[in-house]
């Protein structure tokens, strides 16, 4: 099957379909290595750690992250709207682990 094949079948996948099949496009893109996502989770604690020692950023107790985590998980839980997965929310779900996949509340 040629490239401009699978496009046009693809095109006919419903949204949803799409999103996730892009999730594993992107995650079957080389991944990084142990080593590497390591050095980034470094550099990433580094420069929070700078970014409090100068002000910029205020810290926040576990106590507060877990009040916002649990109230957004309620807000998902008990919406009353069907919720369609986003590309953003499956990226944000997915396996790789690292400074990218971080979530700021």
């Amino acid at each position: 099957m040629k490239l401009k094949q699978i496009e046009e079948e693809i095109l006919h996948l419903s949204e949803e379909e799409r999103a996730k099949l892009a999730q594993k496009l992107l995650l079957s893109l080389e991944a990084p290595s142990e080593d590497e996502i390591a050095e980034d989770w470094l550099t990433e604690a580094q420069r929070r750690a700078r970014e409090l020692d100068k002000g910029v950023i205020q810290p926040i107790s576990a106590d507060e992250v877990r009040r916002k985590a649990r109230a957004l998980l309620r807000r998902a839980t008990y919406s009353t709207q069907p919720q369609k997965p986003s590309i953003l929310n499956l990226l944000l779900t997915s396996s790789r682990k690292g400074p990218g996949s971080v979530l700021r509340i």
